[in-house]
């Protein structure tokens, strides 16, 4: 089988949960134990996050690991 898309944080999904369920990059940043500049960033734009953090948003945001991913192609010289 080959990979031909990778998964990735969705800016644009975790913006709108983060505003849907009223927290703030820093209230967020505290449960999740890491800097409200990471939360930022991750709003910023679709990026690759350690499982780890797609597992503990899934569950603060009580949404399935589906909803907060964007399917990307990998770049050509991956492929």
């Amino acid at each position: 089988m080959e990979i031909t898309s990778i998964k990735l944080l969705s800016a644009r999904q975790f913006r709108s949960l983060l505003c849907s369920k009223h927290f703030t990059h820093e209230a967020l940043a505290a449960q999740l134990k890491c800097s409200d500049r990471q939360i930022r960033n991750w709003a910023k734009r679709d990026t690759d996050i350690h499982i780890s953090y797609f597992f503990a948003l899934a569950e603060v945001f009580q949404v399935g690991i589906e909803e907060l991913v964007v399917s990307v192609p990998l770049p050509e010289e991956r492929v």
